[in-house]
């Protein structure tokens, strides 16, 4: 493939089909809120040492293959895949900085009262709706957020996509999903906004441009909540003209938008163009792209051919291309190698408890292997995985590794202590430092220690019949010779660490969609799969996978143990009752409403209890090498909500950084955040 690829000039023009735009790139460091200040200041109190005097007009970046979006409904989706698409065309009421500080978006400015279970949320009138055509459609009101909020708490609208944030947090909302739950399709599709607040739910609209959301409880950091898709606007005349199946299933085409950016071209498994919406009602406040030019790529080593071109603006490097890079001394790039920041999300083995063969008969030897604990604490206690880190960071892989389900960063205690450092001393490591030599849990194992444990699970599993090596199925998409790798990697890191004899990675491919084509038919054995915080509670972490709730997004949708508890056999029956423990930990932690650390010490609790238990596994951290024309600092980087890789205030610039300025920008930033 590389030899084919190679053998021709591929053009920018002729590779992305037409793109092109001349215009000024801007530099700003804040969007939707205040405009004072100049671009330059802005980036320059953002980042650092400027790198260029001018910046891209129009930029070139990429997805690779099987991230293709799979939704346009950005309150019907729960998928990075999907929001990195939408959040440039629809904006909710509150968006954040490249520090993670929440900033206007929709609304103005909001206040809570001295409980904080009254948030008050002052809307913008100058926000319209338009058409892809850029042709104005409707004014956004506060109806627009009642249409919205009806519709995530709707069963039967929203199919439970969305629903756990309010139904938590927000007075009636959980009893109005469970009454349109009850009702028969067609009854539930005819309730409106109006039925929604006469059944009581917490929100209102005194006017048209106030919301105002009454909380359950206290509820401090509701401002995280009602940043995220839950809490977004839905055009009432849209949603009417479409009908309930017509809006859930929207298409670029038909979709109204309010955000930054119109989508241009949009070609499935081919590329998208965005350009700016005209009608933008923080036209002035921010810098936009002239045109945004996004591709779909088969993997990053084409990607890398297609930067060395200047098809692409920035890169994510592979663990080969690094190699290829860091080896020859004399490569230009090796000045230009820039490691990136965590992204938001904690990368964790999610098991399938309830796997099925390809005829849909139950994978029994997977599925009595995983149910057993010692089976599952070798993948916490004896799988060493510095090789695949190697294959994100080869240079400092280390930096990857992630021991808590829960991401770093998400939420503070009183004394300003992370949560997850709460979980560390729950889990006896909290005086565990990074050396850069050896992963924090085998510091503590030995190699008696993990046979030991292997021969346990071996022996136990093997008085209920199960074969060994144990085939684990595991997929990845096809074509993308990068995701092969990974795998092959992986599978090998299970053999060093147990030998061939104990778990056998089954390797599959998925052609372009690895819900429908795996997840949903419950082909799996395991995923690696992570999870960004879609407000700032551990709660919207440990809740994914507890039982008794159509809202635990894993529990239902990836480790199926929802249905094992239904009817489980005897092999599973001490797995329930880990998850029925669990589920007890996190719904005792989540009802303290009335003291933050008290709330946060038991959650801490609960997520030590999953993990050692090895209900799912923590994997891994994604801080990855790059090459790139993009200053990395001066991104959106929050950890809630859907809106990081939102195309607006990215200083640029037409020539590569260089790894030092990007240790200078990494220096201005840590200082300006303290």
């Amino acid at each position: 493939m590389y030899h084919d690829f190679e053998s021709y000039t591929i053009t920018r023009r002729s590779f992305l089909k037409g793109a092109g735009a001349v215009g000024a790139a801007g530099l700003l460091a804040g969007c939707g809120g205040s405009s004072s200040g100049t671009a330059a200041s802005a980036s320059s109190a953002s980042s650092g040492a400027a790198a260029s005097g001018k910046g891209l007009s129009e930029l070139f970046t990429y997805e690779t293959s099987g991230r293709e979006i799979e939704s346009w409904n950005i309150l019907y989706s729960q998928q990075a895949i999907d929001f990195n698409v939408t959040t440039n065309i629809i904006d909710g009421l509150i968006s954040f900085d490249n520090y993670g500080k929440p900033v206007p978006a929709l609304a103005k400015s909001w206040e809570h009262n001295e409980d904080s279970t009254v948030w008050t949320f002052h809307l913008r009138d100058d926000v319209d709706w338009v058409d892809m055509n850029g042709e104005v459609q409707d004014h956004l009101t506060s109806k627009d957020f009642l249409v919205g909020f009806e519709w995530v708490l709707n069963a039967k609208k929203n199919q439970a996509s969305n629903t756990s944030m309010p139904s938590t947090t927000v007075v009636g909302a959980a009893d109005y999903y469970d009454k349109t739950y009850a009702m028969d399709d067609a009854a539930a599709a005819a309730l409106t906004c109006d039925d929604m607040l006469a059944a009581g739910v917490g929100i209102d609209a005194p006017d048209d441009y106030t919301v105002v959301f009454t909380c359950l409880n206290p509820c401090p950091y509701f401002d995280t909540v009602a940043s995220y898709v839950c809490c977004y606007p839905a055009p009432p005349a849209l949603v009417e003209k479409l009908g309930v199946e017509g809006f859930r299933g929207v298409d670029y085409t038909q979709q109204w938008c309010c955000g930054p950016y119109l989508i241009e071209e949009f070609v499935s498994d081919n590329s998208k163009r965005f350009i700016p919406n005209p009608h933008y009602y923080a036209a002035d406040e921010c810098s936009r792209f002239e045109r945004v030019s996004l591709s779909m790529i088969t993997d990053l080593t084409v990607g890398y051919q297609l930067y060395q071109n200047r098809e692409l603006d920035e890169l994510e490097l592979s663990e080969s291309t690094l190699t290829t890079i860091t080896s020859d001394t004399s490569n230009a790039y090796n000045d230009q190698l820039c490691e990136k920041r965590p992204t938001k999300y904690a990368y964790d083995f999610h098991f399938n408890f309830h796997c099925l063969n390809t005829d849909g008969t139950p994978n029994e030897n997977w599925n009595k292997a995983v149910a057993n604990r010692a089976f599952r604490r070798c993948f916490q206690e004896g799988l060493n995985l510095i090789p695949y880190y190697a294959r994100f960071n080869k240079i400092n892989p280390l930096k990857c590794e992630n021991n808590y389900y829960t991401m770093k960063g998400v939420c503070y205690n009183s004394k300003g202590t992370d949560y997850v450092d709460l979980v560390a001393k729950e889990l006896g490591i909290d005086g565990e430092k990074y050396d850069g030599k050896t992963m924090v849990h085998l510091r503590k194992s030995t190699a008696d220690s993990i046979a030991a444990l292997k021969k346990q699970a071996m022996d136990e599993l093997t008085a209920i019949g199960v074969t060994f090596p144990v085939k684990a199925p595991f997929f990845f998409v096809a074509g993308n010779t990068v995701a092969q790798d990974n795998a092959t990697v992986l599978k090998q890191c299970f053999i060093d660490s147990f030998g061939d004899d104990f778990i056998q990675l089954d390797l599959g491919t998925y052609v372009s969609s690895l819900a429908k084509e795996v997840r949903i038919p419950k082909l799996h054995g395991f995923v690696i799969n992570g999870w960004g915080a879609d407000f700032g509670d551990p709660v919207n972490f440990v809740g994914q996978e507890i039982l008794h709730d159509s809202n635990a997004y894993y529990a239902v949708n990836y480790s199926n143990i929802q249905l094992v508890a239904e009817d489980p056999a005897d092999y599973q029956k001490e797995l329930v009752d880990e998850f029925e423990q669990f589920t007890d930990l996190v719904n005792a932690a989540n009802a303290i409403v009335d003291d933050t650390d008290a709330r946060y010490e038991a959650f801490a609790k609960a997520e030590a209890y999953m993990i050692n238990n090895s209900l799912a596994v923590p994997c891994y951290y994604d801080v990855r090498w790059c090459l790139t024309h993009v200053n990395e600092y001066t991104k959106i980087n929050a950890m809630f909500g859907p809106c990081n890789l939102k195309y607006v205030n990215w200083e640029t610039s037409e020539d590569a950084y260089t790894t030092a300025q990007y240790e200078e920008f990494a220096k201005a930033f840590d200082a300006a955040k303290s």
